[in-house]
């Protein structure tokens, strides 16, 4: 277990996933959720990586609909707690800091109660977080925000701190009575009263300390000045005295029966803090999938990569990485220039798996997909020792055994500069040797080097490519793009000859190639001109089926044309088949009439020539049944939440609640009713559809029924006049009371209260108003009003 996870702790500082937790715990607002942020790891099976993506997911919804939920007093007390379970007195700045805790549970779990249908994870979450608002209150009526105790926190504190008012004032009067004397007038020093030892005293001249019968109780620096307590205050002093041990007793026994209450309530307080820390940690990753414009990857079983436009999130002007692995093959060997970003590419590789695994979003284009891989294994950069000794060589060797060790078919490894710091034959062997090992245990493994033989394994295995970094030959600078498909080179002989080398030593250098290194190197060449070749016929390939495809849609729009014409055609064809039916059915009539009274004495064949009739005539009828068509309906990629639509089925307005595109169904709400409804049964309302409700609902003056999908639950009337907010008011009741809520939200403002009045005498008029009542202090106070319908 210490050997796995000091291999993932080396990972993790390799790639970067260390600064991804820190990064993380930026964004959290308290320490809980910063200290969950900073444990922030990989997880190993798809239902928790779903699971974390989805609160990733909500969190990030959620803060992009409702702004951003402030937690900062989600303030850490476990240690206050524990103090309190084994019932050691807290302090009353202790016993205040858990009652601003319990204030922010409560206000945390009030700010999700609204969203459990919009945001189910996160509401369910929240459910955990149990309100304490009667122990706060206790703690709110004994203890003010510094710690002091409040006189209402219990009779005896009450009666105390009365009596010592009283006495401080006796005391007062006879020190000033004293101090004012002509008999001590000589005597005093100053004529102020002050305190010594928790005893009132006066300051007196040192040659007249006689003059006051008193006890000295200090005196000034220079000696000259003695504060001493006059016998006259000496049994008031000492009551005072009692009085304030007293005071002291008492408040401590209050503290001590806080913490009592305290305790009781201790595990379920650190049950719920632990949960909105949780909260504050998902609150975390949506602010960082935000910031990065994240996109959520899928997760594969069948350990499939597929990266578009991946970006590493600490690299400045990161130039997007395109990357796939484990479909077609499941190794890549990557080769280029030196800081041609290689290493970058290996990293940003490495970190975006792991951060999927941890269910945050990735910064990419939409559609990635992520292996679940069981461990992932690098190594990357210098490893030189000089502690152990050990040389860069010998410090690869040493990790790589690690991995090679501990690497499983379903596992990640990826391997920076792969055989570097020893001859460059004998690293090209080792190098091939690992490649082939890895291969044999089909481990998912991406590569760099600068080893041709490495390049050529791509030729001798199906399940290896190659890839390398773009560098643009004109400016002698890397592209950093990574290109999947093609081996890249070195370009040594390149940049030397545009930095004004000599002819003649490149000529001595390409001399000095081996014919082994020039084979190669040319055989590359051909294999990339081949592949080229093949790439470009694959292009013209791509054209071909792109113009086939166009004219397959002309066609078929073609095709789409004529099915409507025949359509309409048949249509009319219905329509003319029943007027004739119409007609015929009416001559018969009449010559049904003119048989009954032509045939008089002949009844029963009157009867069978009725009969002939109607069968006839139902015949026809049955042939001319009317042409119905299918309802229209919108695809549910075209309909998004908050659009206002028609239930097709029953002629019923409705608001998009929720799209659930891959059951191809809608959450709808009509007035206060919710329901799943199927994609075909849904059309969505255009401009003028919608226009056409709100009016005749604006209209409406008959029994309650709601005809609107959708009305906001708040009116804001600030700054309003009061003749044009109660003509706002007036209208907007009416729609509101239409559409079936059961009360709104009315924003007149604090000010003077003339607005609020004046609303509140005009809501009396309304007979669809059953009663209102300001709001709570979180929604406005007294500046909201809340009007419930009848």
């Amino acid at each position: 277990m210490e050997a796995q996870q000091a291999i993932r702790a080396y990972t993790y500082g390799k790639v970067g996933f260390d600064r991804i937790q820190e990064a993380l715990a930026s964004q959290a607002e308290s320490a809980l959720g910063a200290e969950e942020s900073r444990a922030l790891a990989p997880l190993d099976s798809i239902d928790a990586i779903r699971a974390a993506q989805t609160e990733t997911d909500e969190a990030s919804s959620y803060l992009e609909r409702f702004g951003d939920l402030t937690l900062s007093n989600l303030l850490d007390v476990r240690a206050e707690l524990d103090k309190a379970k084994v019932r050691l007195q807290l302090a009353g700045q202790e016993v205040w800091k858990v009652c601003v805790v319990l204030n922010e549970l409560s206000r945390v779990r009030k700010a999700f109660v609204t969203i459990k249908d919009l945001y189910p994870s996160l509401f369910s979450i929240s459910q955990d977080v149990k309100p304490f608002s009667s122990l706060a209150q206790e703690i709110e009526r004994c203890v003010n925000q510094d710690g002091d105790i409040l006189d209402d926190a219990s009779i005896n504190i009450a009666a105390i701190r009365r009596e010592k008012i009283e006495l401080q004032k006796t005391i007062n009067k006879v020190l000033q009575d004293i101090l004012g004397s002509e008999t001590y007038g000589r005597a005093v020093q100053d004529r102020i009263v002050t305190m010594r030892n928790d005893r009132y005293v006066i300051p007196v001249k040192r040659e007249f300390k006689d003059a006051i019968q008193s006890v000295v109780h200090d005196q000034s620096d220079s000696g000259m000045t003695l504060f001493v307590e006059p016998t006259r205050v000496i049994d008031l002093n000492n009551r005072l005295q009692i009085l304030q041990s007293d005071e002291k007793k008492e408040i401590s026994r209050i503290l001590l029966y806080l913490t009592d209450l305290i305790a009781k309530a201790a595990p379920d307080v650190e049950k719920s803090l632990n949960v909105a820390g949780h909260l504050d940690f998902s609150l975390a990753k949506g602010r960082l999938a935000r910031s990065w414009n994240g996109v959520k990857p899928s997760v594969s079983p069948n350990l499939e990569t597929n990266l578009r436009n991946v970006r590493n999130p600490f690299v400045t002007d990161c130039v997007p990485i395109t990357f796939s692995i484990g479909k077609d093959y499941f190794m890549v060997v990557i080769t280029g220039p030196n800081t041609g970003g290689k290493t970058v590419a290996l990293k940003t590789l490495g970190l975006t798996v792991l951060i999927s695994k941890a269910g945050l979003f990735i910064p990419a284009s939409e559609g990635c997909t992520v292996g679940l891989y069981d461990e992932v294994f690098v190594d990357i950069g210098d490893e030189q020792s000089i502690e152990q000794s050990l040389s860069t060589f010998s410090a690869h060797m040493s990790n790589i055994v690690r991995v090679l060790g501990q690497a499983t078919r379903y596992s990640l490894v990826l391997l920076d500069e792969l055989g570097v710091g020893t001859d460059p034959e004998e690293g090209s062997a080792i190098a091939t040797g690992i490649v082939d090992f890895l291969y044999q245990k089909r481990v998912t493994t991406v590569i760099t080097t600068h080893y041709s033989s490495l390049k050529l394994l791509a030729y001798r295995y199906d399940q290896i490519r190659n890839a390398s970094v773009g560098f643009d030959v004109e400016t002698l600078r890397p592209t950093y793009e990574l290109i999947l498909g093609s081996p890249g080179e070195s370009h040594a002989f390149t940049i030397c000859e545009r930095l004004g080398l000599p002819e003649a030593v490149l000529a001595l250098a390409h001399d000095e190639l081996s014919n082994e290194h020039k084979t190669t190197t040319e055989l590359m060449s051909r294999i990339v001109t081949d592949s080229q070749e093949i790439s470009h016929t694959k292009d013209s390939l791509n054209v071909n089926q792109q113009e086939l495809e166009k004219l397959r849609d002309d066609y078929e729009g073609k095709l789409a044309l004529l099915e409507a014409n025949e359509k309409q055609e048949l249509k009319a064809a219905h329509a003319e088949a029943q007027r004739i039916v119409d007609e015929v059915s009416k001559r018969m009539d009449d010559l049904m009439r003119q048989y009954q009274d032509s045939l008089k004495n002949q009844p029963q064949a009157a009867r069978d020539a009725k009969r002939e009739v109607e069968v006839t005539r139902d015949e026809l009828v049955q042939k001319a049944e009317p042409y119905e068509e299918k309802p229209p309906f919108t695809p549910v990629e075209e309909i998004l939440p908050g659009d206002l639509v028609i239930i097709t089925s029953v002629n019923k307005q409705a608001i998009v609640i929720d799209v659930l595109k891959e059951k191809r169904k809608l959450v709808l709400q009509s007035g206060s009713m919710r329901t799943t409804v199927p994609e075909a049964q849904v059309r969505k309302l255009t401009e003028p559809e919608l226009n056409s409700y709100q009016n005749r609902a604006m209209q409406y003056s008959g029994a309650r029924e709601p005809t609107l999908p959708f009305v906001p639950m708040k009116i804001d009337l600030h700054g309003s006049r009061v003749d044009e907010a109660l003509e706002k008011l007036d209208k907007y009741i009416d729609v509101a009371y239409l559409s079936g809520l059961s009360f709104v939200y009315i924003c007149h403002g604090k000010g003077a209260g003339i607005l609020r009045k004046q609303i509140h005498e005009f809501l009396k008029t309304l007979p669809s108003i059953d009663h209102f009542s300001f709001s709570s202090p979180e929604e406005g106070g007294d500046g909201v009003t809340i009007a419930y319908f009848k």
